[in-house]
């Protein structure tokens, strides 16, 4: 079980928890020209706009990634992420790996947990990010890529960077709770049959290593046309394999609800209560916002 916290409170995620929501939309690569010149200016309402769109429909964490050639990186990450935190009390992914940055974001938004998003298997990367998580107290997301293997293509080529990940997290001590690893989604449209070596990778972390899984959703439908439905298909297909936590475009048609079904369905949400309590709640806004029609 992994934790994150923020002013207000904690968020778990694991092994026969529900699934973690990630909005990946705070990331300036993803945005269109005007995003990236308010950055340029100083301006990052436009960014929290977005975490403000994901937090309404229920989705409370949020990866900040401003890592680009024309932004200062080590000054806006803190600046962003500690306004998430304190004006919409989101849980908080820092998408990078520039040590100055991340230190200046985890100093920023102390005493909360953050995630650290992310690292691989390369030891020069490790000795650059693991002391920051060890120092703060974050977890982080390993993705097992490496020297040996490069982007493996097999299970057991994922598994075996994993544990090199694992160990290396250890060394400076940091728990193998703390520790989110990455079962790599690739673009279907260029990888046939990858989304099965996931599945598989993904039962293996859980039941061989016994760690917290994450995957990038939004790599599974790229290339192809409406390729927010073939995420969202991944997403489904993913959590019974043991998928804890996913980073989501909330934007994507019917995201929520069908994130709580599944989660009802695999037994992550016993006798349905929060699917319950969420259509509950939707019937309240439905008929609140009927009585104020004119």
């Amino acid at each position: 079980m992994t934790q994150l916290t923020s002013p207000t409170g904690s968020v778990e995620f694991g092994a026969g928890l529900p699934t973690l929501l990630i909005n990946d939309q705070l990331r300036i690569l993803d945005q269109d020209e005007r995003v990236l010149e308010g950055l340029k200016q100083g301006r990052i309402q436009p960014l929290l706009e977005l975490a403000e769109q994901g937090k309404r429909i229920g989705i409370d964490t949020v990866d900040i990634l401003v890592d680009h050639p024309d932004l200062d990186e080590v000054a806006l990450l803190p600046r962003i992420a500690a306004e998430v935190l304190g004006e919409l009390d989101c849980f908080i992914s820092l998408d990078s790996r520039n040590p100055a940055a991340l230190r200046a974001a985890l100093q920023a938004i102390q005493p909360c947990k953050a995630l650290i998003n992310s690292v691989n298997a390369d030891p020069e990367l490790l000795t650059k990010v693991l002391p920051l998580a060890a120092e703060f107290g974050a977890a982080v997301v390993g993705i097992p890529i490496g020297p040996t293997h490069g982007v493996p293509h097999t299970v057991d080529g994922r598994l075996a960077e994993a544990r090199a990940i694992l160990q290396a997290a250890r060394a400076y001590g940091i728990p193998d709770d703390d520790v989110v690893i990455d079962a790599i989604c690739l673009a279907s449209a260029v990888e046939a049959d990858s989304m099965r070596v996931t599945l598989e990778t993904l039962a293996a972390l859980v039941n061989e290593v016994g760690v917290t899984t994450i995957l990038g959703i939004g790599n599974a439908g790229h290339g192809m046309p409406t390729p927010r439905y073939i995420d969202l298909a991944y997403l489904l297909a993913a959590v019974p394999w043991g998928l804890h936590a996913a980073l989501v475009d909330p934007s994507t048609p019917g995201l929520i609800e069908a994130s709580l079904a599944i989660d009802f369905l695999s037994n992550r949400d016993p006798d349905g209560k929060r699917y319950i309590r969420s259509y509950r709640q939707k019937k309240k806004e439905r008929q609140a916002a009927a009585q104020n029609r004119p």
